[in-house]
């Protein structure tokens, strides 16, 4: 992950470029709320067209496998509600209990925040990054061509975003309006009336390494630990899956290691600096070099089940693996 900053005249001159007709030159195409803005955004109208469907390699032999297990999986549960219990217990220990979600939305939250369990995908490992100042980073092991999945996006915990849009959706299956507290800041969003912002964490992470929310938001600066957000990816509007860096021993779930190699750009740039060259510029710089340097895209699987990485681009062996946060990603980024 890329170093944080406080760079406020690149945070205002984002924001700035963010709400003008230029942007929509980089097809951004998820809303930014209080929490997404330490997202990195995936860009889900360009997929697609990027990798231009299945390789038939091993990673596309992977996915079909990851596909099966998920809806074996989602079947079972469905069977079974008794096994959604990690997942409801949390609901009942939060603010989120007011939320009348359907079974589908549990299943879909367990998940989202599971890491399939000896999955054969063992195509990368972590080492120093060649991005500047950006720490550890994500490379090959071997060749992998256009196409193909790379790794996962680890669910580790996972950020709901409740919002009057997914609650109209339930209103039909129970929703009870008269739940929601509208006095509780909570709710309010600028996007939305209100929005209630739940962090779930998977069954596989140990009680003990769990932050608490305000660490999840806030990172812990005492320790220099920057905030779990900053590991964060949107799966579609409602959630995004977090991977803990301290959690690095399994290559089939690595891509919360991948970096944005241009992002120097938005933390390098001074006062004087974006006087001279201009909004526009900055972003345009940004844009530009970070998509000529990706090579990788996050991109759902199983209908949103899961979160895999899949290469843009033929990767060769010991290549870095990049992907493009997008400028919302640099527009909320704090120093240390």
């Amino acid at each position: 992950m890329s170093p944080r900053c406080n760079n406020s005249l690149v945070v205002v001159a984002l924001a700035a470029w963010l709400m003008s007709p230029c942007a929509s030159a980089f097809i951004l195409t998820e809303p930014l709320t209080s929490a997404s803005a330490h997202h990195r955004t995936i860009h889900h109208s360009s997929v697609d067209s990027i990798i231009n469907g299945p390789s038939n390699g091993k990673g596309d032999s992977t996915v079909t496998k990851i596909c099966q297990i998920l809806q074996n999986l989602q079947k079972d549960l469905l069977a079974n509600p008794s096994k959604l219990q990690p997942i409801l217990q949390q609901h009942q220990d939060s603010s989120a209990d007011d939320f009348e979600l359907s079974s589908e939305n549990v299943v879909k939250e367990t998940l989202l925040s599971t890491r399939i369990p000896d999955l054969q995908l063992n195509r990368t490992r972590i080492g120093p990054s060649t991005v500047d100042g950006a720490g550890r980073g994500l490379f090959a092991t071997e060749d992998i061509a256009k196409g193909e999945l790379i790794t996962c996006y680890p669910g580790d915990a996972l950020l709901c975003e409740y919002s009057e849009l997914e609650i109209d959706d339930e209103e039909e299956d129970g929703f009870d309006e008269e739940d929601i507290d509208f006095e509780d800041e909570d709710y309010y969003d600028e996007e939305a009336d209100y929005v209630e912002e739940v962090v779930l964490w998977g069954d596989h992470v140990d009680t003990s390494d769990r932050l608490e929310e305000d660490e999840v938001f806030d990172g812990i600066v005492a320790e220099n630990v920057p905030p779990l957000t900053s590991y964060a990816a949107s799966v579609d509007d409602v959630y995004s899956v977090m991977g803990m860096p301290i959690l690095d021993n399994n290559p089939a779930y690595y891509s919360h290691f991948a970096n944005d190699g241009a992002g120097h750009i938005a933390i390098q740039t001074g006062v004087d600096d974006a006087a001279r060259i201009g909004i526009e510029e900055i972003i345009s710089s940004y844009v530009s070099e970070s998509v000529e340097l990706s090579n990788a895209l996050h991109k759902p699987i199983a209908d949103g089940l899961h979160l895999g990485t899949f290469a843009s681009k033929d990767i060769k062996k010991g290549e870095e693996v990049m992907v493009t946060y997008g400028p919302d990603y640099w527009m909320n980024f704090e120093g240390g």
